[in-house]
């Protein structure tokens, strides 16, 4: 028998178009590779390969492709065709290349192997909006395997974007499906070990992700969770803000309730779970007192499917043919009493006012006063990673009493080119330096050179950098004479100070102590310009 597990060497043809050009990733029965399209030079793309002896599980695969074509969102990769490799019971689906590193490998990087709230809530937004967006097809579509290794940050700046399609499916509610294999350990919900899964199970594994990057902490798998409990003892999940006492208690508490192990304890949307993250001093609306007329229905506020996430829109019940017709008879009485009214005026005011004949008016401009309240509810700031008419946070939008303004200007990245001057601090030895970063832009591409004065070391050119339109910056330092690579990241501000976090990189490419240091950074706005 054929090993599945053997992946395909650099420059194998596929589809007698793509050639392969280098391995992205692999899993058990799944690998993922970088091809070059053959028939127009210089495109790559990414192509994964799924491996199974059975034909129906290909044929299967074959279709979710079909079905992943028809998207369109910037927070997913585009899925263009699948191929089939029947002799060698191997199937692929081509899809959209994004070059970047993933958010496991980033946070690896992180001192604590974690990122502040804020970073996490700004790189996770576009991936609610994707999954509210795969919930809202119809039928929905369901990602099952979303996890810190699936969303990748563009080396380009642009936003996160949720990858690998190898599992997803459509929701048919009248379906069970059995996944063991077909789930990470710590991120797959537990009705994918044992029974069909739905909207619900994405919760889970968007709950599951925040967990991991704001603790460091995989959380543990639901099988062992659900094993420990049926044996008569407590959740070991522990809440996140235990793991990390700088997290919200609300935050702690709608991550906690995403997890449930209980499907139909979990948030339905993923719209109304980033509500609960994102806004917590929201209070359920409380009823008006019935002033209304009793024959006339209140207005029921329901979801809209094909609204944003968690939009709430106002839908009017219909009347009873009873009460419609006891409303219009009265109302038609009155337009033919206000009717007949108007022209006794029109036929008798001459006479009334003592002038006959035709009167020439002179029109004059009327200037009306609108009455505003004493505090006008103001607009809330847009994040820089929502789009218009995508918007992940599910909060009420007031309409406005004044003409519409123009649009306001696309987001753009923030400008760090010049060299700025500052310190850097090395908490392993408790030793601060000057340090000076020059940078070059492109967009969202930095370079340049890094300069660190005594006592510390690790000056030298940046190899790999990106600013990001969220204003979260990153750049890797190649130190010089046998020194560790330094990587920094961190946040530019608004004024155009710049600072955060910096480790060394040991020869595996993650964080690590011992090879250097690690600590915290910060520099002042522009000093002089360098670039563009």
């Amino acid at each position: 028998m054929q090993d599945v597990h053997a992946m395909l060497p650099v420059g194998t043809l596929i589809g007698d178009r793509y050639t392969i050009v280098g391995l992205l990733g692999k899993g058990g029965f799944s690998a993922v590779y970088l091809v070059r399209d053959q028939r127009v030079r210089g495109n790559l793309f990414a192509l994964k390969e799924m491996t199974d002896t059975s034909k129906q599980e290909r044929a299967r695969f074959a279709f979710e492709c079909e079905l992943l074509k028809r998207l369109d969102h910037s927070a997913l990769p585009r899925v263009y065709r699948s191929l089939a490799d029947d002799q060698n019971n191997r199937s692929y689906m081509l899809m959209d290349y994004i070059e970047g590193p993933n958010l496991e490998t980033l946070r690896q990087k992180q001192p604590q192997k974690r990122f502040p709230l804020s970073q996490a809530m700004s790189m996770m937004a576009p991936i609610f909006e994707a999954i509210s967006y795969l919930h809202r097809q119809r039928p929905p579509i369901i990602h099952r395997d979303i996890k810190p290794s699936n969303i990748i940050v563009p080396t380009s700046g642009d936003q996160t974007v949720l990858v690998d399609f190898g599992i997803a499916k459509e929701f048919d509610p009248d379906s069970t499906t059995t996944a063991v294999r077909r789930c990470s350990p710590g991120f797959g919900a537990p009705e994918q070990y044992n029974r069909g899964t739905n909207t619900r199970t994405d919760i889970y594994g968007l709950g599951a992700t925040l967990y991991t990057v704001l603790t460091g902490v995989v959380p543990d798998d639901a099988f062992y969770r659900m094993t420990n409990m049926g044996s008569g003892n407590g959740d070991p999940l522990e809440p996140v803000n235990q793991l990390n006492p700088s997290i919200p208690a609300h935050v702690s508490d709608a991550i906690q309730r995403a997890m449930n192990l209980n499907i139909e304890d979990r948030f339905p949307t993923a719209g109304q779970f980033w509500q609960a993250l994102s806004a917590p001093s929201v209070q359920p609306m409380t009823p008006m007192p019935a002033v209304h007329d009793p024959l006339t229905p209140a207005p029921v506020v329901s979801i809209v499917a094909n609204s944003a996430p968690g939009s709430l829109t106002t839908q009017p019940q219909e009347a009873p043919e009873r009460t419609r017709s006891r409303i219009l008879l009265p109302l038609l009485l009155v337009i033919l009493a206000l009717g007949l009214l108007s022209g006794l005026a029109a036929a008798f005011w001459p006479f009334i006012t003592g002038h006959q004949g035709t009167q020439t008016v002179t029109p004059t401009a009327v200037v009306q006063h609108k009455v505003t309240p004493a505090t006008a509810p103001t607009a809330k700031p847009t994040p820089a990673h929502a789009r218009a008419g995508s918007n992940p946070l599910p909060t009420a939008t007031p309409i406005p009493t004044t003409a519409p303004t123009s649009p306001p200007a696309p987001s753009l990245y923030p400008n760090v080119a010049g060299t700025h001057y500052g310190t850097v601090h090395n908490t392993t030895g408790n030793l601060n330096a000057n340090m000076s970063v020059s940078l070059f832009q492109n967009q969202g591409n930095i370079s340049g050179n890094v300069t660190i004065g005594q006592p510390l070391q690790g000056s030298g050119p940046i190899t790999s950098g990106s600013v990001q339109k969220n204003n979260y910056i990153q750049f890797t330092v190649q130190g010089y004479n046998g020194h560790a690579p330094l990587w920094f990241n961190g946040t530019v501000q608004s004024n155009g100070n710049m600072g955060g976090q910096y480790c060394s990189i040991d020869q595996t490419g993650l964080c690590n102590a011992n090879s250097g240091g690690q600590g915290t950074w910060g520099v002042g706005a522009i000093a002089s310009s360098s670039g563009s």
